[in-house]
């Protein structure tokens, strides 16, 4: 399943890259963004929509990054508490095993 959901997002991909670098084909007129007070230079559309697809492509590793390093410390922080837990354990069934002396009343 795993391979088919890979191969699925790359064809996805493929398809994507194929499209932008269509749009950037048919759109050759060139134009100014205006921001409120700010103008951007004069730029080909097709710059403007793939300068957007790139930003947004960086944006969306950026959060994978930071979302996949938070649960990689988490999944550590649960592992020690896991080992933990299991040295108790083998600890209280080590006491266990041993003789319990009984007071002779």
């Amino acid at each position: 399943m795993n391979f088919l959901k890979k191969w699925l997002f790359r064809l996805f991909l493929f398809i994507v890259c194929i499209a932008a670098f269509l749009a950037a084909s048919d759109n050759s007129a060139e134009v100014t963004l205006v921001f409120l007070d700010a103008e951007s230079p004069r730029w080909p559309i097709s710059w403007w929509i793939l300068s957007g697809f790139v930003i947004g492509v960086f944006f969306g590793l950026l959060l994978t990054a930071v979302s996949t390093t938070k649960m990689k410390l988490e999944v550590r922080k649960v592992k020690k508490q896991v080992s933990k837990s299991h040295g108790a354990l083998d600890n209280l069934r080590a006491a266990d095993e041993l003789p319990v002396r009984q007071s002779e009343s």
